[in-house]
């Protein structure tokens, strides 16, 4: 590669079962891409057994940062503290239960390198059972800009280049459940939509736990209250403040009813016809 850079891997951690946090980080031992920081903050967790284990990989691989918050913060203010550990050029956001494919990074560290105005990288994924089995892929588009204002569809796997995060002065306090989206929603806003990149491989494995979103939307229903706050946000800076913001029938997706321009637009509706008096006849009743 022309260049190599360091990938800060940020995960917060909170009372996770053993077994899914080993095999989180393990994911991340076991990339084919040497160069990465591993930067955990366990949220005071009240479990000892994930404080013993992080101090195990810590000690086992200098990569593997770990901060201990004496006190519980939630997500936001966790992955913060995560992101006060990093020295890397880009940050990715793994959850603490979740895993990655082993080429994950191999292949941001490949777009990086050749795409020297990269700001946002994201990829595909997958939901993982929790016996391992690998389900419902969702394989995204290129970057759209309108499908984002209606749900969060890029979530995982998603790296950011540093400076970025920095000036955004990452994860906003108040916006848990839906804090990726909104840190998403106003990294494009800063950018301008340049420089945004998908991998269209699935490079992400969603775990699907009782409790998770994965599983289903419903699980965290705060989730849509924040999202809608994200989504409000986002649209009060890009001056759209007179559009209304709803919530769909669908768990985190939304719908924006956008202002009509005044005074209002003409449209013109062109209708190719000859013959078929009763066909043309339902095309213009519908519009009247």
């Amino acid at each position: 590669m022309k260049y190599r850079p360091i990938i800060s891997i940020i995960v917060p951690v909170y009372n996770t079962p053993k077994k899914y946090l080993r095999e989180c980080i393990e994911s991340v031992l076991n990339q084919y891409y040497p160069d990465w920081e591993l930067c955990i903050a366990d949220d005071n967790s009240t479990n000892l057994e994930v404080k013993s284990i992080l101090r195990e990989y810590a000690a086992k691989d200098s990569r593997i940062k770990v901060v201990f918050r004496n006190q519980n913060g939630h997500i936001s203010k966790a992955s913060n503290s995560a992101i006060e550990l990093l020295t890397g050029d880009y940050i990715a956001f793994l959850d603490h239960d979740d895993t990655l494919s082993p080429y994950a990074l191999y292949y941001v560290a490949m777009l990086i390198s050749t795409k020297p105005d990269v700001n946002i990288i994201y990829s595909d994924e997958d939901i993982m059972s929790e016996s391992g089995k690998r389900l419902t892929p969702h394989f995204k588009s290129d970057y759209n800009l309108d499908l984002l204002l209606t749900h969060n569809y890029i979530t995982h796997f998603c790296v950011y280049r540093r400076s970025l995060i920095s000036y955004l002065g990452g994860l906003r306090i108040g916006y848990e459940g839906s804090q990726d989206y909104d840190l998403l929603l106003r990294a494009v806003s800063h950018i301008k939509h340049q420089g945004i990149y998908h991998i269209p491989m699935i490079l992400y494995h969603w775990r699907a736990i009782e409790g998770s979103t994965a599983l289903q939307a419903g699980e965290k229903s705060y989730t849509v209250s924040a999202g809608l706050k994200a989504l409000r946000s986002y649209l009060d800076n890009n001056g759209h403040k007179n559009a209304d913001v709803v919530p769909s029938s669908i768990d985190n997706f939304h719908r924006i009813f956008w202002p009509i321009p005044q005074p209002n637009p003409m449209v013109s509706l062109l209708i190719p016809a000859r013959d078929k008096k009763e066909v043309t006849e339902v095309a213009v009743e519908s519009i009247i």
